[in-house]
């Protein structure tokens, strides 16, 4: 069972408001701050760090939207640390220190926050300038880091995207980036779980792969054909050898050739060279056909996707 966190915290308060709300009376305190039909709730808000360039947007509550440059950090972290233009940012956080919020430290002296993208809950961020797969310590994947480019990411203990109509993941929709640059290759997509690309592979296309697998099962069908064919070849010569009898006129003397055996033999070789191996031929030329198109990756139908890997 995952553990719970409490309903109503005020650890990490200032000492004094503290003290005011643990002094009430119960019969009073029962409903001072308990946020009840969403009213106010008596808990320890981190103190955000603005910088002079942010817009700050919230409600009393630990949640806000921060409007300024790209912060993956303290003030002098990411591409407004640094003092570019063009990395304008939204910032949007529920749950800035996460599990343990606070307003003061141990000694009660007030502190202030920075964004935290490992510990804050929930985020949202979306910048015109930043590197997006570092600011979350992503693995790189097939795909690769996104460096100096616009970004979006969302991070949460749960994520849900539902549509009620289908969902699409779309890459490479256009020519240039956000940069102005062209785009001169499709990335696809990388599904990652463990944040581990170690054994990332490639996704199967689900066609190809039912296609090539029907065409494999003909192949062996064929085979188990050729096979059955050459087993009755040598059937009827076998039943003529074993029903075969020499009759010598004088010990030691070789008779001639069979009558019987001679024209059987000639029919299995005949048999097994016409139709035999060149059943077998056939079959190895199709198999080698059959795997340059589905399982070389120059195929016309290679069965992994090009550009989607999963582990």
């Amino acid at each position: 069972m995952p553990r719970l966190k409490s309903a109503l915290n005020i650890d990490n308060l200032k000492q004094e408001l503290k003290k005011e709300i643990e002094s009430v009376p119960s019969y009073i305190s029962g409903l001072i701050g308990k946020g009840v039909a969403n009213s106010r709730t008596t808990e320890p808000i981190p103190r955000f760090a603005v910088s002079d360039c942010e817009l700050v947007l919230e409600a009393g509550t630990n949640a806000s939207i921060v409007i300024g440059k790209d912060r993956p950090g303290s003030k002098l972290s990411g591409y407004g640390g640094r003092g570019d233009s063009g990395a304008g940012t939204l910032d949007l956080v529920a749950g800035r220190m996460s599990h343990n919020p606070a307003r003061v430290n141990a000694n009660n002296e007030d502190i202030s926050a920075n964004p935290d993208f490992k510990i804050d809950a929930s985020r949202i961020y979306i910048s015109q300038k930043t590197d997006i797969d570092d600011n979350f310590d992503l693995a790189d994947g097939k795909i690769g880091k996104s460096m100096a480019r616009a970004g979006i990411a969302l991070k949460s203990d749960a994520i849900r995207i539902i549509g009620r109509e289908g969902i699409k993941l779309v890459t490479a929709t256009d020519v240039k980036n956000s940069t102005g640059e062209k785009v001169i290759s499709i990335a696809g997509i990388d599904l990652i779980a463990g944040n581990d690309d170690e054994i990332l592979q490639p996704l199967v296309l689900g066609n190809n792969i039912n296609e090539s697998l029907n065409k494999l099962t003909d192949f062996v069908d064929k085979l188990a054909g050729i096979v059955s064919s050459a087993i009755t070849y040598q059937m009827k010569f076998n039943q003529k050898t074993m029903s075969h009898t020499h009759i010598t006129a004088f010990f030691g003397t070789p008779t001639a050739p069979s009558e019987a055996l001679i024209p059987a033999g000639i029919e299995v070789m005949k048999n097994h060279g016409t139709k035999t191996i060149a059943g077998i031929v056939k079959f190895r030329t199709n198999l080698t056909f059959h795997k340059q198109t589905y399982y070389a990756v120059s195929g016309a139908k290679y069965i992994n996707s090009s550009f989607n890997n999963t582990n």
